[in-house]
């Protein structure tokens, strides 16, 4: 098993320009902003989450992605809730059709903060983003936030967690590089539906591993591109299909197809199926108006069946400063 990592890492390191660079997630969908920086202060509140994943548990060496996240509105004045329910109502949608929602609602700003680190043996990746977005109204149901992100990416190697037959291969020395990074995005969404699309590292930096080498790799540009319905089953039953177009040049795109059905704005439990035949189970629990805890299982990418446990990942999200003491996010569910 010592010898599978090293192997396994030398094997991957020269396709990591050609393959998904940005660590997956299983659920992004109850934390978007990981992908899209127009989220930002989407809520009348701080959002902020805490993620792992764990990729092939149980291998030594094992892919650990960590991750935190927080983007909270400035400016937002648009007002809702239902006094003695715990629950709150949207601030703009079906249940709310006064001709007061349009001067309830005002455009306000958001900013946000990202930090992802992650880890495949001796290969760590470090990225640190800052996020600005801007929200308006463009009817009374509808509205349109674009947002960017900007920050840095930490690619490095630590050769003394690798192990050679020959003590003074060249191949023995740690390499580091840092990086800008940019990110941009928008997102049209209304109380029971959304639509975003963004761009990641769009300024296609190179980086090697050798600098000795001249041919240099490149942080590929990723194109993510989603959409979201609620359907309201019951007065407590509803339920959330969503599609998430991915795309990495010179790759062909992916697709995932995901189903969340929420009760009572406290439980959830679905599914979600990604086009190389993986697949991912997903449950959730809001434990009240701060706390929730979401949980995902994936069985991994196909080829290393057979290798470790499968996926685990775990998501512990935080509302502060929720006022209105909502349970469920009023536009991201």
């Amino acid at each position: 098993m010592k010898l599978f990592l090293p192997l396994l890492l030398f094997c991957v390191l020269p396709l990591l320009v050609l393959a998904q660079q940005k660590p997956q997630y299983s659920q992004y969908t109850i934390n978007n902003y990981l992908l899209n920086p127009a989220i930002a202060g989407i809520e009348d509140y701080a959002d902020m989450k805490i993620g792992s994943r764990s990729q092939m548990s149980g291998i030594e060496g094992e892919p650990t992605t960590y991750y935190l996240s927080a983007h909270a509105p400035i400016g937002y004045t648009s007002k809702g809730g239902r006094s003695g329910s715990g629950k709150s109502t949207p601030s703009f949608g079906n249940n709310n059709r006064s001709g007061r929602i349009s001067q309830r609602f005002r455009p306000h700003h958001g900013i946000g903060v990202l930090a992802v680190h992650d880890r495949l043996g001796a290969f760590y990746r470090t990225e640190a983003s800052f996020a600005y977005a801007y929200h308006l109204a463009l009817s009374r149901e509808v509205k349109l936030s674009g947002g960017v992100s900007a920050g840095l990416i930490q690619q490095r190697l630590r050769s003394n967690e690798l192990s050679f037959a020959n003590p003074v291969d060249g191949a023995n020395a740690d390499w580091n590089m840092v990086k800008p990074n940019l990110s941009a995005g928008l997102w049209l969404y209304g109380s029971d539906f959304y639509i975003g699309t963004s761009a990641t590292q769009l300024l296609g930096n190179s980086i090697n591993f050798d600098n000795s080498v001249e041919d240099r790799n490149l942080l590929y540009e990723h194109y993510f591109l989603t959409g979201a319905y609620k359907f309201d089953i019951t007065e407590e039953v509803s339920l959330v299909p969503s599609i998430m177009l991915m795309w990495l040049q010179p790759l062909p795109g992916s697709i995932d197809f995901n189903l969340r059905a929420v009760y009572d704005d406290r439980l959830w439990i679905g599914g979600s199926y990604r086009q190389n035949g993986n697949y991912a189970v997903l449950a959730g629990v809001t434990i009240n108006h701060v706390f929730d805890l979401g949980y995902a299982y994936d069985r991994g990418i196909p080829a290393f069946n057979g290798m470790g446990n499968g996926n685990h990942e775990v998501v512990i999200g935080m509302r502060v400063f929720n006022k209105a003491k909502v349970l469920c996010p009023q536009n991201l569910w």
